[in-house]
């Protein structure tokens, strides 16, 4: 295969034209004189030399498709309703993507050889200079087409397909001379195209694969019958149907009065316009006759528009147009660029070039350590690394509980080794998995080797549970892919779009579903190269990232000093997990369904008779066909019962609470009584939640297996599960008193929203100390603030915090009851007040509109190219967003600090005290009761000032014997 090559862009205005079939070709001087263009007919056409009986017999297997590049790039970019855009950089993509989508949908479904692109070149062609009204209907190009196209030609490019484009002359006239000159060579030629128009064109070796946008299906014409099929004409009188019927389109009038059926019936008549007219007289009905008469001229001007040109000057380069002459990488790369992953992996596959997309076992050296003289040199590598990438694989995905079956190691991109140690027999030695570890702790606990991995939280605790600390972390490349953007953070789908490195997925070790075993069952010998290239390519990764953080100064920051730092802490946290009293879950459960029982006994008292409650058919039919409520939305199910559309029903019928009451009873057994005591670790005694560094958009971390963070607070039941999470003595701290001590920050968003709006009456009232609901409400209200009554500071409270998820009228007036008038004046009333919280508003849906990012303070990004959005709802739901993310984010951010801070500030003093869980703005401790006083003072001393802000930071301490009943606790607070 010839190496990869740029596409050539071909645009040979002063070429000769390429002498092509017998066919009579209609000059572009022809048509604008208004003269007839002739093609040969059918018959002609098969007697033609060159044509696919001569072919055949010598073997010619070259098929050739020419892409009708604007009628596919425009038909994509209207195709639809919300724009597609780089998450990044909010650059619109639409057009690109369908073109992209087409190009390849074309290789999978013709397979061709070779493949050229036609496109319209800018300016006049000849058409517009005969008729001047020539599209002149057709609204100007969208301002973010251009960009696009040329978008379209990178993609052309990429693929190293030639474009043509010849000044004067369309797309259409183009691809035409291109097929006349491939097929005349003995060349399969299809056109990939979504006009109609191009059926003139088909004939022996010139076929059409047409695309139907609206049946979202390709048609294949690739003979005349196909055509007379489904059109009832030949394929050249589709030039003289457009001349009757017209094009609307092309804005090509045709003949007034003469519709579709009309004119497929006079070609049926007649082989064409001229002998429809050399036989006017005989024509019916007389309505059709009269108007072809009065018409003549303009048919023939329509006809002479509707034909393509088959003269257009320019040369086809066959083998410049080779389908497996392309750069994979830079294909990859382009659509990696262009965000769209769902499409890389149907590149087609080639003969892969130097830095070509390579599978895992290709992209490098891999070694299978199986003796202790091959494990004594990777260790002695190892010491010497750069940057030494680590990477275990286990028996399982639990932390707690999962055997080490091998050690991954990599010291140089394209350079790792896997230690397996507990895999299945496959003849030859492991390892013993203690002397390896035993080996490799040394190199694992020395912080001057710096070491990356990806997702090495996980790592860091299994390790842990095997007596190593892993120190010396300077990279992770999940945590960096998330900081830097990326819309995926798994290591596979970074190794191919990021390095061009296609990675075996997990099932095709392990198998999946009731078939997939552990990988402890698979053999070292398989194993052995899937490990090793997990190091390998979270190295290569760690320093792909780095060169990018280059240009990220504010990211590599938050990276360094906090994402990174916080590694350790998280998996501390989860290690030591939390404990549960089982007595009191066993009365929960109790309780609980008796409580349901009762919900669905008034349930069914309420409505008259037993149904399925937790069916949306059943529920519907009950509440809105038979009880005949107020209609929510029709969904398939009946009218929806979503817990927002039934509370605003809840006063219209007593089955609406009951219905509702049930529900949560229900989630609470099923989510929390019932599972919770089963994820109890039985070596720990305690349940050990993993929190995600790399989900949320906002930085904050979330909890899963399970989820501690959702436990409610605000109903009975919910405080009782809280009850249940119990203080519980580590074996360090034997016989001391035990208890939960919390920290949480007082309105730490409203306070973030002060220091960011800079504006004076908020900063005042956070300095002053006030109930900062209440002085809102003082302030709207123009009142003393000792004159605000509780609902008055009910609907402040909402408007504070509504604020920072850019709450409107409506959703006031839903919330508090008002009306849409009075929501809208408090609003205004409080922007009055407050008035540099409206222009911080604006400007922040200002300047996000500008980059496609909203930002914290410490400069973490929220990337929101929906902020461009024609449609309303969406642009207003992203700018929603843009305005929360520097508030939420920049309190997750003081959040991230503290932990930092009090973690280290534990370990500094050797307290028993740990941390155990975290909740959005609350951190909680299991600690003896003679250190709550000190800790309480450590708190008291770096939480309020994680961050530096020109309102002051507090905090509320509390200590209790379980989750729920924790009290204010007033020692060790600063004087």
């Amino acid at each position: 295969m010839r190496p990869a090559r740029t596409s050539k862009t071909s645009t040979k205005s002063n070429s000769k034209a390429k002498k092509t079939t017998g066919c009579k070709k209609a000059s572009s001087r022809a048509k604008a004189e208004g003269q007839q263009a002739e093609l040969p007919t059918e018959s002609e056409q098969a007697s033609q030399p060159g044509e696919s009986g001569e072919a055949e017999k010598n073997g010619d297997s070259r098929r050739l498709v020419i892409l009708d590049g604007h009628g596919i790039i425009f038909r994509a970019y209207f195709a639809v309703r919300e724009p597609l855009v780089i998450r990044r950089t909010a650059e619109v993509t639409t057009a690109v993507f369908g073109f992209a989508n087409t190009l390849l949908h074309v290789i999978n479904e013709l397979e061709p050889t070779h493949i050229a692109l036609a496109m319209d070149p800018p300016g006049k062609t000849f058409r517009d200079e005969a008729d001047a009204t020539y599209k002149a209907h057709r609204a100007p190009m969208p301002d973010d087409l251009p960009p696009q196209i040329e978008r379209c030609r990178q993609v052309a490019a990429a693929f190293s397909i030639p474009i043509y484009e010849v000044p004067g002359y369309e797309a259409d006239d183009t691809l035409a001379t291109l097929a006349d000159q491939a097929a005349e060579a003995g060349v399969e030629t299809w056109i990939a195209t979504l006009d109609s128009d191009l059926l003139q064109l088909v004939r022996p070796r010139i076929s059409v694969f047409m695309y139907r946008p609206y049946q979202r299906d390709t048609v294949r014409y690739d003979s005349a019958e196909k055509v007379r099929d489904r059109y009832g004409i030949d394929p050249p009188q589709v030039i003289d149907f457009k001349g009757l019927k017209g094009d609307t389109s092309d804005n090509i009038p045709g003949v007034p009065g003469i519709g579709e059926k009309t004119a497929v019936k006079l070609l049926n008549e007649y082989p064409d316009m001229e002998a429809v007219y050399d036989h006017l007289d005989d024509v019916t009905p007389t309505r059709a006759q009269n108007a072809l008469r009065e018409n003549r001229d303009l048919a023939f001007h329509s006809k002479m528009m509707a034909t393509i040109a088959h003269d257009v000057p320019v040369e086809l380069d066959i083998e410049a147009a080779t389908v497996t002459d392309f750069d994979r990488t830079a294909v990859l790369d382009l659509f990696s660029e262009l965000e769209f992953r769902s499409l890389i992996g149907r590149i087609p596959d080639q003969e892969a070039p130097e830095g070509a997309v390579v599978s895992a076992a290709e992209a490098g050296e891999y070694d299978s350590v199986r003796t202790l003289p091959a494990l004594e040199g990777w260790l002695k590598r190892a010491r010497k690394a750069p940057l030494l990438a680590v990477d275990l694989e286990t028996s399982d995905r639990d932390t707690m509980s999962c055997e080490i079956v091998g050690f991954a190691l990599a010291d140089a991109e394209g350079k790792a080794a896997y230690i397996p140690v507990g895999h299945a027999d496959d003849g030859m030695p492991q390892l013993d998995h203690d002397e390896v570890l035993a080996a490799l702790t040394p190199v694992l606990e020395d912080a001057s080797i710096a070491k990356t991995g990806h997702n090495l939280k996980f790592d860091i605790k299994v390790l842990a549970r095997h007596g190593v600390t892993l120190r010396g972390l300077t990279h992770d490349s999940m945590v960096a892919a998330y900081l830097l953007g990326e819309s995926s953070v798994g290591l596979k789908t970074l190794a191919l779009e990021k390095l061009g490195i296609e990675m075996m997925p997990i099932s095709d070790l392990i198998g999946s579903g009731r078939n997939q075993k552990s990988m402890a069952e698979v053999e070292a010998k398989d194993a052995s190269p899937y490990g090793a290239s997990d190091a390998d390519v979270a190295l290569r990764l760690a320093v792909l990232f780095e060169q990018q953080f280059e240009d990220e100064p504010a990211l590599r920051s938050l990276y360094e000093t906090m994402e990174l730092p916080l590694i350790p802490v998280l998996a501390e946290i989860e290690r030591t997990g939390v404990s549960l009293d089982p007595t009191a879950f066993e009365d929960l459960e109790a309780n609980l369904g008796a409580a349901i029982e009762t919900a669905e006994r008034q349930t069914y008292e309420a409505v008259g008779h037993e149904f399925n409650i937790g069916s949306p058919k059943q529920l519907s039919e009950v509440l809105f066909e038979e009880l005949d409520l107020p209609k929510t939305r029709k969904t398939t199910q009946g009218y929806t019962t979503d817990a927002q559309s039934l509370e605003r029903l809840s006063e219209a019928h007593p089955a609406v609470d009951l219905v509702l009451q049930w529900r949560e009873l229900t989630k609470l057994q099923s989510t929390y009584v019932q599972t919770l005591p089963e994820l109890v670790n039985t070596a720990t005694g305690r349940i050990h939640t993993d929190y995600n560094q790399t989900v949320a958009a906002t930085g904050r971390l979330s909890s899963e297996n399970p989820n501690l963070q959702n436990i409610p607070v605000r109903t009975e039941m919910g405080r009782r599960i809280r009850a249940a999470f119990v203080p519980r003595a580590l074996a360090e701290a034997e016989g001391e008193e035990i208890r939960f001590l919390s920290a949480d920050y007082s309105q730490i968003e409203l306070r973030v929203l002060a220091h960011l709006s800079r504006d004076e009456g908020l900063i005042e009232a956070f300095n002053n100390d006030e109930d900062i609901h209440a002085a809102t409400a003082s302030a709207v209200n123009e009142i003393g603030i000792g004159e605000v009554g509780e609902d008055m500071r009910r609907v402040a409270k909402m408007m504070n915090f509504g604020v920072i998820y850019g709450l409107t009228a409506h959703g006031l007036a839903q919330r508090t009851g008002m009306s849409h008038a009075d929501a809208q004046a408090f609003i205004d009333a409080y922007f009055e007040r407050f008035p540099r919280v409206h222009e911080w508003i604006e400007e922040i849906k200002r300047s996000t509109a500008e980059s496609g990012y909203a930002e914290t303070l410490m400069g973490r990004r929220r990337y929101l190219p929906d902020i461009k959005s024609a449609n309303f709802q969406v642009r207003s739901a992203a700018e929603r967003m843009a305005i929360n993310m520097p508030v939420q984010g920049t309190g997750a951010d003081v959040m991230k600090m503290a932990m930092l801070q009090v973690q280290e500030a534990l370990g500094e003093r050797d307290l028993f005290s740990r941390m155990i869980l975290q909740v959005h703005d609350e951190l909680i401790f299991e600690l003896p009761e003679a250190e709550a006083e000190e800790v309480s003072g450590l708190l008291h001393e770096i939480m309020p000032s994680a961050i530096e802000m020109v309102v002051p930071l507090k905090i509320d301490v509390k200590l209790g014997d379980n989750w729920r009943d924790l009290a204010p606790y007033e020692a060790g607070v600063p004087a």
